[in-house]
């Protein structure tokens, strides 16, 4: 078999502290917890990859990763395993179960093994990482379109008083800005989205729901809003099969996000009228392009991030390049005090240039502890 002998599979847990503490629906948190996959060629190159469930939101935690790692592994372990181009080939080896009965594979794992293999297949074909994402996401016809070299970012309005920020984020001229809702009764939140538009000006204002509200909750939302625009609104219902019936009571724009994990391989309404696709690989591995085959028309695809360190973060960055159409939500990597990474990445945002966020940037060995498998 022709390709790049693979020789050797291990992996890391990270601790990393936050500047603030992070309040989920787990809990409030001070640290960000994941586990990094290195898989080594023969020539001694390597391909970094993340894993790291959010907890409370994903469905996988760490712990499923950790029983999972060890079988894996094990694939690239095998002496037949090679990297042919974009993919990991091997001969005899194991083979991971399949049908009725066979248990599932945490996503965040699965995330973590594409993007190490990414990572090799780029270093290998000579090509950017963006580059990588681009063939392997793309329709055919458009692979050969270039990949963007600046991306631009959506920035996260957080904290119980968000109009400074907003008023910072407008004269910075970022494109969009993200704001949580469904915290408070929900004319409360029309009125704050209300200041907060009028703040923010031309910059794009996307809703996050979270699935918090009923449906009386979310039609009582979009009269109190009135006709203040937004791009759309994140999983606005807790019966997210109902969002068709919601966007045609009141015209509020949906975005799924949570749904996908349910609606990754088959047809739906909410696929042909979700205003957008907010992409987490780590927590559904899901093709943006089989999405919006699946919708049958381009729907906006919204890369976004759940708080990964810089070695996940530069995945992101990449697949944002590649799909190019839209702000990516990535305003996370703020939280982080500090990266497995040698070199902090500049995301600074409005926009961050894509080569210099994926340039060689070695991972720090000594800020990691090994994982005996």
């Amino acid at each position: 078999m022709s390709g790049v002998p693979l020789v050797g599979a291990d992996a890391f847990r990270y601790r990393l502290p936050l500047v603030a503490p992070l309040v989920l629906p787990s809990g409030t948190h001070t640290e960000r917890e994941g586990i990094l996959l290195r898989v080594t060629a023969a020539d001694g190159t390597e391909g970094w990859g993340e894993a790291a469930p959010l907890p409370g939101y994903s469905d996988d935690t760490l712990d499923d990763v950790l029983a999972e790692l060890p079988t894996e592994l094990r694939i690239f372990r095998e002496r037949d395993a090679r990297l042919d181009g974009l993919t990991l080939s091997y001969e005899g080896g194991v083979r991971r179960p399949a049908g009725r009965g066979a248990l599932p594979r945490p996503p965040s794992l699965l995330w973590a093994v594409t993007q190490a293999v990414r990572d090799l297949s780029a270093q290998h074909l000579g090509w950017s990482l963006a580059r990588v994402y681009g063939w392997t996401m793309r329709p055919a016809a458009t692979r050969h379109m270039s990949t963007l070299p600046l991306v631009s970012l959506n920035a996260l309005l957080s904290g119980d008083d968000p109009l400074p920020a907003a008023g910072r984020i407008a004269a910075e001229g970022w494109p969009a800005a993200k704001l949580k809702v469904g915290r408070r009764a929900p004319e409360a939140d029309a009125a704050l989205v209300r200041q907060v538009a009028g703040v923010l000006g031309p910059t794009r204002l996307r809703l996050d729901a979270n699935r918090a509200w009923s449906m009386e909750e979310a039609v009582a939302f979009a009269r109190a809003l009135g006709e203040v625009p937004v791009a759309y609104v994140e999983e606005p219902l807790a019966d997210w099969r109902r969002l068709p019936d919601l966007a045609r009571r009141t015209g509020l724009p949906f975005a799924l996000d949570e749904s996908l994990r349910e609606l990754s391989t088959r047809r739906s309404r909410l696929l042909t009228e979700a205003a957008a696709f907010v992409v987490k690989p780590t927590v559904v591995l899901a093709d943006p392009v089989f999405l919006r085959f699946r919708a049958g028309r381009e729907t906006p695809a919204v890369v976004s991030s759940t708080f990964e360190s810089g070695v996940g973060m530069r995945h992101l960055v990449a697949l944002a390049a590649a799909l190019g159409d839209t702000p990516a939500g990535l305003d996370t990597y703020r939280w982080l005090a500090d990266d497995v990474l040698e070199r902090p990445l500049s995301l600074a945002g409005p926009t961050v240039n894509v080569a210099d966020v994926l340039a060689p940037n070695p991972v720090r060995l000594d800020r990691l502890t090994r994982i005996d498998l």
